[in-house]
Order: structure tokens, then sequence, then C-alpha cells
């Protein structure tokens, strides 16, 4: 009787340590396929053809246009080099819209906005007109 005890405390054991040393996997598993299906829920918003940035998990970026969505991947083509790429939702880290790009050197660049100077030297030389008016 006693035997049987042991053997019994022995498997309750080691069927706990089994549990034990499978859930953090488990866990883990769990996390990245909500990671990735965030990503794909977020892909989804945008239409094909879009032109978006994908940041991904190893700290690089791709730049270009939205393809088909599937399952487990999904499609781009990228802006710099017209290829077409198949990206894993997993190894995606953020997504955004982007601008558009036309390859190297076609940033926008900055331009001034000149309508505000203009309507404040129209509106000093009006009032310099009506001064001089004045006074004859």
């Amino acid at each position: 009787m006693k035997i049987d005890l042991d053997r019994k405390a022995l498997v309750c054991l080691t069927v706990a340590l089994t549990l034990l040393t499978a859930a953090p996997d488990a866990t883990a598993q769990t996390s990245l396929e909500k990671h990735a299906r965030r990503m794909e829920r977020k892909l989804s918003k945008f239409r094909t053809g879009s032109f978006v940035q994908v940041d991904l998990r190893d700290r690089s970026e791709s730049l270009g246009s939205l393809g088909s969505l599937s399952g487990e991947t999904f499609q781009m083509t990228d802006a710099d080099s017209n290829k077409l790429e198949t990206l894993s939702y997993d190894d995606v880290a953020q997504v955004r819209k982007a601008k558009e790009y036309i390859g190297e050197g076609s940033e926008g660049r900055h331009r001034p906005r000149l309508l505000l100077p203009l309507l404040v030297t129209a509106a000093a030389a009006a009032a310099a007109v009506a001064v001089v008016e004045a006074v004859r």
C-alpha cells in the first residue's frame, strides 16, 4: 500500500512539473500570436496599394505599397527597389501610413508659406496710402 502512494505522489509531481515548465512557452506563443493578429488587423484597415511604412522587429523599416494580405504573411512592393516582398505579421513592430516616396532624394522639401507676409505687406501699404491721402 505504501508503494502505491509513493508512485501516485511521484506521478502527480511529474505531471505538475511538466505543466509548470510548459506554461511559460504557451504564454509566450500566445503573446506573439496576439501581436501578429493585431498587426494583421492594422494592415487590413489600409487599402491595397496604400503607401505604408512598416517598422520591423529587427529595427529595420520597409517603405512601399501594400499588396495582398493572407493568413500569416502580407506582400508589399518596396519603394526603393520596386521588388515585391513577402513579410510575416510576426516580424512587424509597427505600421503607419506614409507619404508617397519615389526613390532616393524625392522627399518633400520645406517650402515657406508666403501668404501671411504678403497680406501683412499689403495691409501696411494700404495703411501708408491712407495716411498719405489723409495728409493731403
